[in-house]
């Protein structure tokens, strides 16, 4: 287990995707957490969009080359990525990625971690249906942390068009400034969401966690 010291990064190269266009909430958690840590030392920030007119220089259109390009040549001491859009048990909905048949699979993103981010620490959070998919026994990585929003078999709530952002994205931005470490993040968002999903005639949504041995203290950004 790390020291004191290294559960502190003092880099990161964070990536910031929104899959899918069709309602706001995706590209609005987006630009909440650009709002959160853009101006915080240390910080290497890209973008992704599946919206055509936020296209720009610094906000390419979201695909598995994209994600892959976008994580490649950081000398930052940590990855972050954070993706958030409709998901099924295939895997994330990348509407814009033909290329990938608009579906980014687990196994696809462990590839793409295992040839960027290395060994470093690295902490993935998926905000879809289904999104525990992703936490599967090639992606557990001692140097791992996956936050997802729902259980393999379980949907996530909020993707309306009334809401500006997903339960679990609210969750997770409100829990942010309280929280030190991930563990701490996750926990107080997964509190939220239950709350939130109380009112709901529906199954919990039930998110899922995973905390490599080296990096269970980690600190945020």
């Amino acid at each position: 287990a790390p020291g004191a010291e290294s559960a502190k990064l003092q880099s990161w190269r964070v990536l910031l995707v929104a899959g899918d266009d069709s309602e706001a909430v995706f590209d609005n958690a987006v630009d909440r957490f650009t709002e959160v840590l853009a101006s915080k030392p240390g910080i290497e920030l890209y973008r992704l969009t599946s919206d055509r007119r936020l296209r720009s220089a610094t906000r390419s259109i979201a695909s598995a080359k994209a994600i892959d390009s976008a994580l490649t040549g950081s000398a930052a001491q940590g990855c972050f990525v954070f993706m958030t859009s409709h998901g099924t048990t295939d895997g994330l909905y990348l509407r814009a990625d033909y290329e990938s048949k608009s579906t980014l699979s687990p196994g696809k993103l462990d590839r793409i971690l295992d040839k960027q981010c290395g060994d470093r620490p690295t902490v993935v959070v998926i905000s879809a249906c289904h999104s525990g998919v992703f936490i599967g026994k090639a992606s557990k990585g001692d140097n791992r942390i996956w936050l997802t929003a729902a259980r393999d078999d379980r949907v996530s709530f909020g993707c309306g068009a009334e809401f500006e952002l997903t339960y679990f994205d609210e969750c997770l931005l409100v829990a942010w400034p309280k929280s030190k470490t991930w563990r701490q993040l996750f926990d107080r968002t997964n509190t939220c969401v239950r709350l939130k999903e109380s009112e709901l005639s529906e199954s919990s949504s039930l998110p899922q966690s995973f905390f490599g041995a080296k990096v269970k203290d980690l600190e945020l950004p």
